[in-house]
């Protein structure tokens, strides 16, 4: 009985299936039929990508084995293949069912996306396989495997091709964000479905490729600057100790001087800043008188080098450590050079350098990238007293060091460049490497970088916190910090309520003692403070000021965490109106800037305006950060 009826319910199934596959069947071959005045075109297209295909693939190989003259007949052969299969796939679309249907003119489209994005691609290859070939005509004749190994003059004339390339590189730079605004519109369900990962690979591939071209054109119009090409190029190196937190990033221990020519590296040299501030200190000459705030808290009367980067702007920074720099060796009789540019580092640029390099031996200590900063200090500060070194000559290893990081970088092998690339990158974005130009042209390059490391002037709002470590050691290796950023409204206008963490995790000894940092908070200019709490009204010291330069205002005040112990420091504030009607408009953006030097920042931002929209977010403050609120 049961077999019956399941047998029974099986052919009822079976005739409905057997009816909706005839149906099928009688559409594809109606389909079919009506395709037939475009069958040849569709035929002839997928013919010819698929040989584009093929000649592409063997260009891309010939590239890889500098075989130039079958890469350029090969990419061309695939340009002329990929162009052939566009026309084909257009003359395919007079017929009736592409033209009308939908369904089947979306996977046309997709086909043709496809197509072109090939075809970008290998007349891209054309253009740029001439100038691949003469920079490897130029390294092929020196001998050398490394840029270092090249003749001055093999040098000079890679340089230069490199820098008359930069418009062919440009245009490689647009022929791959077109390449990828097809891919976009390229649908995951469709006729390409079973290429579509393959596809999102070749996405991310260009997506990077674009990313490193929109670097590298600043880059190459720098050149001139960056490689002393053609001319000397002469920088003031300035090490700056984020442990020891100062506002364009951190205590200047250690300065150097860099003279490059042609790419390669004349000089470098390291020295002590106490070999010039302690001179210059007894020199009658010598007159520049320090900041209140250092007079106060340093007990210091003139200003020197070690503190001369008391802006968190680094271009005023910049200027700032070049003037006293030169007066400082004026005063004691010395000429000095002038300089193309100002270059700040921090501890954290060199221990990624030396992750990529491998590890670092001076001395019979081992330097790698996770003990560097704090083996490096108790070699200078307390290991030098057993090693028959002087006082006077502890920091020498510094520049030991530098030169042996400096001959690795220059014998890094190709392969290593990209993550060489990378590094600059990220630690531009980190603020660990900061450029100041004297030549506006080349500073406005920097700032196309985002390696200018400049306050931001900017329309909405803004917050900069920016803290001065004076007189606490290197503390700020062991304090944990955190932000909080609450913006609410009320009849009155916007509110910000501004909550500060500081965690000190270290205790008394000869690197960490209490927290005292001369903090400044840096908002849209007209703010006015509300209140400031969690600082002691006696010693806090606080000064409100309006900066036309950078059009903002700041919050100012001193305070100490003593280890052990954590402090909560909140500031509340009014914003002017003209952040408010931005976000009544549903257009409110905020721009936070990082502080060079400051790391691991846990940012909580709430924004609540009464008729703009509600947003929160949590995020590291590992770079500037633009969190926005509307269109």
């Amino acid at each position: 009985m049961i077999k019956r009826k399941f047998l029974s319910v099986w052919l009822a199934i079976w005739s409905v299936l057997k009816y909706l596959l005839l149906a099928g069947l009688a559409a594809i071959l109606i389909t079919l039929i009506l395709l037939g005045s475009a069958y040849a075109d569709l035929r002839e297209a997928a013919s010819q990508g698929l040989a584009g295909k093929k000649a592409l693939s063997g260009a891309v190989a010939a590239v890889q084995s500098q075989a130039w003259d079958q890469a350029l007949r090969q990419s061309g052969e695939a340009h002329q293949d990929f162009t052939v299969a566009l026309s084909a796939l257009e003359s395919s679309r007079s017929n009736s069912i592409i033209k009308n249907i939908a369904l089947v003119r979306t996977q046309i489209n997709d086909l043709e996306y496809l197509l072109k994005t090939a075809e970008i691609l290998s007349r891209s290859l054309q253009g740029i396989i001439p100038i691949a070939q003469r920079l490897s005509q130029i390294s092929s004749g020196t001998g050398g495997h490394n840029f270092q190994d090249f003749a001055p003059a093999d040098k000079a004339r890679f340089l230069q091709l490199i820098y008359q390339s930069e418009p062919e590189l440009n245009g490689l730079r647009a022929n791959i964000d077109i390449a990828l605004l097809n891919l976009d519109k390229i649908h995951k369900i469709g006729v390409l479905w079973p290429l579509y990962s393959q596809i999102s690979d070749i996405k991310n591939e260009l997506k990077e490729a674009s990313s490193l071209m929109k670097t590298a054109s600043p880059l190459i119009k720098l050149l001139p600057a960056l490689a002393g090409y053609p001319d000397t190029s002469r920088f003031l190196l300035i090490m700056q100790n984020s442990d020891e937190l100062r506002p364009s990033g951190g205590f200047i221990g250690v300065y150097g001087i860099l003279e490059i020519k042609d790419g390669g590296i004349l000089s470098l040299a390291t020295d002590d800043s106490y070999h010039l501030d302690m001179p210059a200190s007894q020199s009658d000459k010598y007159t520049l008188k320090a900041p209140a705030e250092l007079q106060k808290y340093l007990k210091v009367e003139k200003w020197y080098l070690r503190d001369a980067n008391w802006f968190p702007d680094w271009p005023q920074s910049a200027r700032k450590i070049e003037e006293i720099y030169n007066s400082e060796n004026a005063a004691l009789g010395q000429n000095v050079a002038p300089f193309t540019g100002i270059i700040a580092i921090t501890p954290d640029l060199v221990a990624d350098l030396i992750d990529l390099v491998g590890p670092i031996s001076v001395r019979g200590v081992t330097y790698r990238s996770d003990n560097f900063q704090p083996l490096l200090q108790y070699n200078v500060e307390i290991a030098y007293k057993d090693q028959n070194v002087s006082q006077w000559d502890r920091k020498d290893i510094v520049n030991e060091l530098m030169n042996q990081l400096r001959e690795r970088l220059f014998n890094l092998p190709a392969s290593d460049w990209k993550r060489l690339f990378a590094i600059v990158r990220e630690r531009v974005a980190s603020k660990s490497l900061q450029l100041y130009f004297k030549n506006d042209a080349w500073e406005n390059l920097a700032q196309v970088l985002g390696a200018d490391g400049q306050i931001v002037r900017t329309a909405g709002d803004y917050l900069m916190v920016v803290d001065a470590n004076l007189g606490a050691f290197k503390s700020d290796a062991v304090v944990k910090k955190n932000i909080s950023y609450r913006l609410t409204e009320d009849g009155s206008g916007l509110q910000a309520t501004l909550k500060l963490g500081y965690d000190h995790e270290g205790g008394f000894d000869w690197r960490t003692t209490r927290y005292r940092s001369y903090t400044r908070v840096y908002v849209p200019r007209g703010s006015k403070l509300v209140s400031l709490q969690g600082v002691d009204e006696s010693t806090r010291d606080l000064a409100v000021a309006d900066d036309l330069s950078l059009d903002k205002t700041s919050f100012s005040f001193f305070f100490t965490v003593e280890p052990g112990s954590d402090k909560d420091i909140t500031l509340v504030y009014r914003l002017p109106d003209t952040i408010r009607r931005q976000a009544d408009a549903s257009q409110y953006r905020l721009l936070i800037q990082k502080q060079s030097g400051q790391r691991n920042i846990d940012l909580n931002i709430d924004i609540r305006p009464r008729q703009g929209r509600k947003a929160q977010w949590t995020a590291k403050l590992d770079a500037d950060k633009i969190f926005s609120v509307g269109d």
